[in-house]
């Protein structure tokens, strides 16, 4: 069965982390990670079934199997937002008209 571990799994959110980072060097808004959370989970299920038939002398095995292997993996974060252009301050998002998006 192939699986990856949690060291493998740390190295490949790190990986993703510096991708992350990279493609946001420049950006208005930077993304702090304040926590991150990572679950892991596997499944492995086996289930096999076998059957006998005896036919006029003539005898009839039949076998069945079944595996299945699941890999789960959940990563939460949680972010704060820091807008460059206001040097690293928490961004305004704000519109000068009072009402509902609904209306128009």
């Amino acid at each position: 069965m192939a699986g990856i571990g949690v060291a493998a799994a740390i190295e490949e959110l790190r990986q993703e982390l510096y991708r992350a980072q990279d493609q946001g060097a420049g950006q208005q808004f930077a993304f702090g990670i304040e926590e991150a959370e990572l679950e892991l989970q596997l499944e492995l299920r086996t289930n096999g079934t076998g059957d006998g038939k005896v036919s006029f002398g003539v005898a009839t095995v039949g076998a069945g199997g079944e595996r299945t292997t699941v890999h789960t993996h959940r990563l939460t974060l949680k972010l704060s937002v820091r807008d460059r252009a206001r040097g690293g301050s928490g961004p305004e998002i704000s519109d000068t008209e009072a009402g509902s998006w609904d209306e128009e």
